[in-house]
């Protein structure tokens, strides 16, 4: 008998209803673990965009006994392979039997002979075969009914506040977090993360020096220096709660909003990081590196500096010889919607009533979405409460060429439901959680320019 038919008063206790909860979970993963690794009933090859494809919920309802391993065949079979393609460089899940293996990035996973190469392909395709079954109306419904947003507070907003972001697709995780994500939208390079956690890559910390030399003279030597970015893999982890409802009658459009929420909260979060990470347990942010370049605004002042169109020219006049041109400014969005309205006097001081500083004349043509010719890109993860003197809700304009700072990621998201808890037992609601293995840093920290203490005025 499951755990969702077994009446409550044949247990003695509450403590006795959760064991037995928790027993016949760890027995339906079990089976899972034991479903051998091309299995008849599974799709190989090509799929067709008929198909069922993966589905992240009804791999959370198979987890908890909701549904059957005959309901549930693309979702054993693709954590199956995983399981078997990871443990093959000596990874296994956290939790072991008790956790899913979801596919993440299929570009990320470790392939390096045909039977890889296949599975990736295989997995992409189920990701994103009900990709035309997914129904906006239906998603926006789900979502007022859920409390869940489809507004993101990421990147790539106007300046009044929030747009909405293009509706989800059934698209990879990785897709959906890298178009909300500052740093991947900002144009940083992407990698995978090896099995064992950690990836290297060698960087010129000195260069060598030229001399002019006489004849029969000696050319004095020079020797360049070199190091390393060290990436090691950071736990992150995605936490939502859903009804149970929803993971035994989901839909599509369903599927869309969940995974769109856990990319949107992904995503927020390892922006936060890559902007002003401590380090440690998390990524190192970019601008807490010692090495990266810094600039005072041309309106300095005592409690809060102010930036002039002066200070577009000197921030890229300060990155170096080897970056042709930056690729992206990244600011805080009413700090973009306050460089974009400021105005110079025109009859008296302060008046604020003469043409645009960072734009064209017409108001009517809207703020562009470049700054000087480079992109900007906007994101309320963008810190407003930077302080100098007694100013305390002070932000910063970060200038860099961004395929210089280095995300690295693992192809799989460990993946864990639970029915457990007070909350999610007496409410009949699905807790799950997601944990990506990441980490991010720059080959060149002289590729960026931070110009701090600003006021967003």
């Amino acid at each position: 008998m499951s755990a969702t038919a077994t009446p409550t008063d044949k247990f003695q206790s509450r403590d006795e209803l959760v064991t037995f909860i928790e027993q016949q979970t760890q027995t339906a993963v079990e089976k899972a673990a034991r479903v051998e690794r091309r299995v008849p009933w599974a799709t190989s090859g090509p799929v067709c965009q008929d198909s069922a494809g993966y589905s992240v919920l009804k791999a959370a309802a198979f987890a908890l006994g909701f549904v059957g391993p005959e309901q549930a065949k693309e979702e054993i079979h693709a954590h199956q392979q995983l399981q078997d393609l990871y443990a093959s460089y000596g990874f296994m899940p956290h939790h072991g039997q008790q956790s899913f293996l979801v596919p993440l990035a299929s570009a990320h996973l470790p392939v390096f002979e045909p039977q890889g190469l296949r599975l990736r392909d295989e997995i992409r395709q189920k990701m994103t075969a009900q990709a035309k079954r997914f129904d906006p109306d239906e998603a926006d419904w789900i979502g007022r009914r859920l409390g869940l947003r489809l507004k993101a507070l990421g990147t790539l907003l106007d300046t009044a506040g929030g747009a909405f972001v293009p509706l989800p697709m059934l698209g990879e995780l990785i897709d959906l977090q890298r178009s909300l994500e500052v740093f991947s939208t900002a144009g940083a390079q992407e990698v995978a993360m090896p099995p064992n956690g950690r990836v290297q890559f060698p960087k010129l910390t000195g260069a060598s020096t030229a001399y002019w030399v006489g004849e029969g003279s000696a050319i004095t030597e020079s020797q360049p220096t070199t190091g390393n970015l060290d990436l090691a893999a950071k736990k992150l982890g995605v936490f939502i709660k859903l009804n149970n409802e929803l993971l035994r009658f989901a839909s599509p459009s369903a599927e869309g909003l969940v995974r769109f929420d856990m990319a949107r909260a992904a995503a927020l979060k390892a922006d936060l990081a890559m902007l002003e990470g401590s380090g440690s347990t998390q990524i190192k942010g970019i601008t807490t590196y010692s090495g990266i370049v810094t600039h005072v605004a041309a309106g300095a002042a005592t409690n809060g500096d102010t930036f002039t169109p002066a200070d577009v020219a000197s921030m890229e006049s300060k990155l170096p010889d080897a970056v042709d041109s930056p690729s992206a400014w990244v600011m805080r969005k009413a700090m973009f919607a306050a460089l974009m309205n400021r105005r110079a006097d025109a009859v008296s001081a302060s008046d604020g009533k003469g043409p645009f500083l960072f734009r064209n004349a017409d108001a009517a043509a809207g703020p562009p979405a470049e700054l000087y010719g480079t992109k900007v890109v906007r994101s309320s993860q963008v810190s407003a409460t930077r302080v100098k003197g007694s100013g305390t809700n002070l932000s910063y304009i970060l200038l860099g060429y961004f395929p210089d700072w280095v995300i690295a990621r693992m192809g799989v998201m460990e993946f864990l439901a639970s029915g457990l808890g007070d909350t999610a037992l007496q409410n009949d609601m699905t807790f799950l959680r997601g944990i990506q293995h990441i980490d991010a840093g720059p080959r060149q920290q002289g590729s960026f320019v931070l110009c701090d203490s600003l006021l967003v005025a």
